[in-house]
């Protein structure tokens, strides 16, 4: 399985699943922190939401220049500054302390996304990319299973400072494995009027789509991921441990199903893989407003998201295969703009919706978002090869 990664993709496996285990000791229960600091909803989505704006401003840069700053040196400033983040937020008493500090937290994953996906590209061969994304992909659920699950053991036992310094300390220990990978040749001729290629030719009409369907689609999965815990707190009385489990559930599905999800679009075609994956999500999330049973909410939550997990290998593999090389950088950086306007848009429309109207009705909301971007879907490029079947 793992032979069709190289060097460089072995050590970035290793990194990415540190990477992911520090994020998501953090991110899946951060409401639940502010919450424990004072803070409202809105005010939670507030928070979340500016940093994932800064974050969104930051992304186009960093895959238009990721080339001339080497995609190595992207990785290590990201996993250092979250590193000192980390520790920092671990002594911070009030939610406002704590606004600019996840800003910056935030931020760091517009470092190492792009330069992360760019590196996994320039590992692979066309053939074997989707696949190569499936194994790549499986490190962070492989991370989550069992972060969230001493996430919320910590929070329920020593606090939440425990948590941070536990995200550092491994931030620190997993610039280890990004020295070891290879230095790459610098392609400065790759960057060099790159954003105005972008407008050029077919290029913009095919990012555009891209982005269009990643921020309906992560819109809908932010305003979510802001409102489960809150709503299962506050219906159900979950502690941080109970909660915890839905997070836990969807990154062990992910984690089995990622590389065979890789190999499915391979066979099936990438277009088509998507579309029949999430059209069942939209009616999963609506689900949600008639369920008053945790359980059963849990269960179809883990289906949403794996079906939603599922689609990685398939769009990024297609998006690579839609722009011409020399692009791939800054249509990446294109691509995750769109997911990351959508997950600060998503949590600022859940919580309006959540504050003003019912606590249920974000997931009505979602589901809607959720089905208009299955009709964006149809309008992905296809491959030539999947053109000619």
């Amino acid at each position: 399985m793992f032979k069709v990664l190289n060097r460089n993709l072995r050590y970035l496996f290793i990194l990415n699943t540190a990477f992911g285990f520090s994020v998501q000791l953090v991110t899946p229960l951060f409401p639940l922190f502010l919450s424990n600091l004072g803070a409202t909803a809105s005010e939670n989505a507030w928070v979340i939401s500016l940093g994932g704006l800064v974050a969104t401003t930051l992304m186009l840069p960093a895959g238009l220049f990721m080339d001339r700053l080497g995609k190595r040196n992207l990785l290590l400033s990201s996993l250092v500054v979250n590193s000192v983040i980390m520790f920092m937020m671990a002594n911070a008493q009030t939610w406002q302390q704590v606004l600019p500090l996840f800003i910056i937290y935030s931020s760091s994953g517009a470092l190492f996304m792009p330069a992360r996906m760019a590196m996994i590209t320039d590992n692979s061969t066309p053939d074997t990319r989707a696949s190569v994304f499936g194994i790549m992909n499986s490190s962070w659920p492989l991370a989550g299973v069992v972060s969230t699950l001493i996430s919320g053991y910590l929070i329920q036992t020593s606090g939440w400072r425990q948590v941070f310094l536990v995200g550092s300390a491994i931030n620190a220990i997993s610039i280890l494995p990004s020295l070891r990978i290879e230095k790459q040749e610098v392609q400065r001729d790759s960057t060099g009027g790159g954003f105005r290629e972008l407008f050029r030719g077919d290029t913009a009409p095919v990012l555009l789509t891209f982005f269009v369907y990643g921020i309906l689609l992560t819109t809908a999965m932010g305003g979510i991921n802001l409102i489960i815990p809150l709503y299962l707190v506050s219906r159900f009385s979950l502690n941080a441990q109970q909660v915890a489990l839905f997070f836990t559930a969807q990154n062990l599905l992910s984690l089995v199903t990622q590389i065979p999800s890789g190999k499915i679009a391979e066979r099936f075609g990438m277009k088509r893989t998507v579309i029949t994956l999430i059209a069942m999500i939209p009616f999963l999330y609506a689900s949600w407003h008639f369920v008053g049973d945790w359980k059963v909410m849990l269960v179809i939550n883990t289906i949403a998201f794996g079906l939603w997990s599922m689609t990685w290998p398939a769009t990024l593999t297609l998006l690579s295969r839609s722009v011409p090389d020399e692009l791939t950088g800054a249509a990446f950086g294109v691509n995750i703009t769109g997911n990351r306007l959508g997950f600060t848009l998503g949590p600022l429309i859940a919580s309006y919706f959540y504050t003003n109207y019912s606590q249920t009705s974000p997931f009505l909301v979602s589901g809607a978002i959720c089905l208009v971007a299955v009709l964006v879907a149809f309008k992905l490029k296809n491959t030539a090869n999947e053109s000619s079947e």
